[in-house]
């Protein structure tokens, strides 16, 4: 770990220098016109709104950067106080990528919804750098909390009007996992309420954690992992649900079939053998030397790991460098740590 974490920071210290190239997610033009065709078909675009959007260049990282600022936050409290600089930047570029009330995946793009995962990580990176202030989440939070299903779950897209919800996640949803009920969408907006409630009090969405959190518990699956519908494969899907279980609390049964099924099924490549970590590591349940062993033999010698798909966008799958590094990175923290 003494050469492999300090290599790893440095890679990230080059990317934040140069803003974070290779984290910037592109939507296709074509992509983009079909959707602000849908949008305009059934809720109602103006004819201005159809004409500007609809050329719009979709890009996102601010999702991307606050995922690499959660890693070097751990990395300063693990004691790398270079890192601090570089997590003080990424919070204000995160604050300047608010978008109205809430952020959007792809800042500016006014006919996509305000969502509930760019929220929940926005908002995690924020509280733990004390730079999560009521005027700025509270009013994202009562939107959240206005998305919120009577069974529990909270909508990966946000409607103004409940009553839009169903056909807003139908329209972003692909036609694939439409119902916008996400288990680790959910469980990463969660993450942060529960966070929020710990560091700073109650928010909007506090009243609604305990019957959350129950229906993600009941969404696992029987192997013991979680479904993911916007992310490849399950470990990211399910380290979140266990880290929002092991926050909770009350939840053992379901976090011990989980940390079987991973040690059980252990992901061959370093990012999701990462996430795998991750998800053990949130369980108090420290995974063997041969997981750890595995991140640093696939680290390239510039620190970095392999750009592995990470989301799942079901035209085509994406991945980051940078992202599969803080990833990285972040697990060997832990591992570190235990």
């Amino acid at each position: 770990m003494t050469t492999h974490i300090p290599r790893a920071i440095k890679y990230l210290g080059e990317q934040h220098a140069k803003g974070y190239p290779n984290a910037v997610h592109t939507m296709g033009a074509y992509s983009t016109a079909k959707f602000v065709e849908l949008a305009a078909a059934h809720l109602g675009l103006t004819g201005d709104q159809v004409h500007k959007f609809s050329t719009f260049t979709c890009e996102n990282k601010a999702y991307h950067v606050a995922m690499i600022t959660d890693a070097l936050q751990d990395a300063v409290e693990a004691g790398h106080p270079e890192c601090q600089d570089m997590v003080d930047d990424n919070i204000d570029y995160l604050l300047s990528c608010r978008d109205g009330v809430s952020w959007r995946y792809f800042p500016g793009f006014e006919p996509l919804p305000y969502d509930a995962d760019s929220l929940g990580q926005i908002a995690q990176v924020l509280v733990r750098a004390g730079r999560a202030q009521s005027e700025t989440l509270s009013d994202a939070f009562k939107l959240a909390a206005l998305n919120a299903w009577d069974d529990g779950p909270i909508s990966t897209f946000f409607a103004s009007d409940p009553e839009d919800r169903t056909i807003i996640n139908k329209i972003w949803g692909r036609g694939r996992d439409d119902t916008g009920r996400d288990v680790e969408v959910v469980a990463n907006l969660l993450y942060a309420a529960t966070l929020y409630q710990d560091k700073i009090g109650d928010s909007p969405l506090t009243s609604l954690l305990e019957r959350a959190t129950k229906w993600l518990a009941i969404q696992q699956q029987p192997m013991g992992f979680w479904r993911a519908a916007w992310y490849v494969g399950t470990s990211y899907s399910t380290y979140v649900v266990v880290r929002q279980l092991v926050a909770a609390g009350g939840y053992q049964t379901s976090i011990d079939r989980a940390v079987r099924f991973l040690s059980q099924a252990p992901a061959p490549d370093p990012l999701n053998r990462a996430l795998g970590m991750l998800a053990m590591g949130s369980a108090n349940c420290t995974p063997d030397r041969e997981h750890s062993a595995l991140l640093q033999d696939t680290q390239f010698h510039d620190g970095s790991w392999e750009a592995i798909p990470l989301l799942d966008n079901h035209a085509r799958v994406w991945g980051s460098r940078t992202v599969s590094t803080a990833i990285c990175l972040k697990a060997l923290l832990r591992q570190e740590s235990q």
